[in-house]
């Protein structure tokens, strides 16, 4: 059976086209051999912290983040443990601007907005996240869902209308052998909140994330990635299991920039009939001050020659 799924980081090595990320010189031996090798009981006090609508606005600059990994379906931010005194996290949260997408006739395209835990090694072999959707059908009409996934299970969609401009504050939590995953729309006041066993958590990593999600049946392979604009994170907290807390940048836990590379969304091609192929990405800019906001910018590059290339989006050039 094949399913469209929200999937761990899908890492991808250097030898791409250099033009698609010019701007932020990631192609680098060291980072893509970095990329490979590295790759509730409780109250859920959720996005309590987040900012909503107001502060998420604040990280959404073009400053891109410096040599971030690469990755085949994820972008935003990921952070691990860094040492003795960090070997798990236990929660995460934040909140976001829901985005909106631009849809054209007869393409189908997806994207994904959410927090998350475990994933991001490639040992890894679990993921707990929730987060929203921005998706175009093949009329060009846009679809925002919201849902939860437990990898290696589907995703579940959650009865929570969701509107682009609305402020999504999400958190996931992990106690003894139980998640609990929240959603709150703070522009409506609606919320959802699934609390569900899942022993044997992946926590050894947390996550900000915007995605192109996977069809998946014996393998995943990432779907189109809808053009989203911008999406800007913000209140983007962590509790480690110890009750370390901080942001991004903490001290406690090593922090990385990954940016999208989505090579399933390349179209045209070189040839008597196609100008050169254009591929997508999407790019994460530094992060904020304290460390707990950012935004991803999503953008296309012409691979060789042909008009059209040059600027990604305002702020970036090639």
């Amino acid at each position: 059976m094949t399913v469209r799924r929200r999937s761990r980081l899908d890492p991808i090595a250097c030898g791409v086209p250099r033009a698609l990320l010019a701007l932020a010189a990631v192609c680098v031996l060291g980072a893509a051999g970095a990329a490979t090798a590295a790759a509730a009981a409780a109250p859920d006090t959720g996005a309590s912290g987040s900012t909503g609508a107001t502060g998420a606005t604040g990280a959404s600059g073009t400053t891109p983040a410096a040599n971030p990994e690469l990755s085949a379906n994820w972008a935003g931010y990921a952070i691990s443990a860094a040492g003795a005194s960090v070997r798990n996290f236990k929660r995460v949260a934040a909140s976001w601007v829901e985005p909106t997408a631009s849809c054209t006739p007869g393409s189908r395209t997806y994207s994904a907005f959410w927090v998350g835990l475990g994933g991001l090694l490639q040992s890894s072999k679990k993921l707990e996240q929730t987060g929203t959707e921005a998706d175009c059908d093949s009329n060009g009409l846009a679809h925002y869902t919201a849902w939860y996934e437990l990898v290696p299970a589907a995703p579940v969609t959650v009865k929570l209308a969701i509107a682009p401009g609305d402020a999504i504050a999400g958190s996931v939590s992990v106690r003894g052998a139980y998640v609990t995953m929240r959603l709150v729309d703070q522009t409506t006041g609606e919320s959802v909140r699934k609390r569900l066993h899942f022993p044997a958590a992946s926590l050894s990593s947390a996550e900000w994330i915007a995605e192109a999600p996977s069809t998946c049946s014996t393998s995943c392979q990432a779907l189109p990635l809808t053009d989203f604009g911008t999406v800007s994170f913000a209140g983007a907290a962590v509790e480690t299991g110890n009750g370390r807390t901080g942001t991004i940048a903490g001290t406690d836990w090593s922090a990385r920039a990954v940016a999208l590379n989505d090579r399933a969304s390349a179209v045209g091609g070189e040839g008597r009939f196609f100008g050169p192929p254009v591929i997508v990405a999407a790019i994460p800019t530094t992060l904020d001050g304290d460390g707990s906001g950012f935004a991803v910018n999503w953008a296309q590059e012409e691979l060789a020659g042909g008009p059209g290339g040059g600027r990604l989006f305002p702020g970036y050039s090639t």
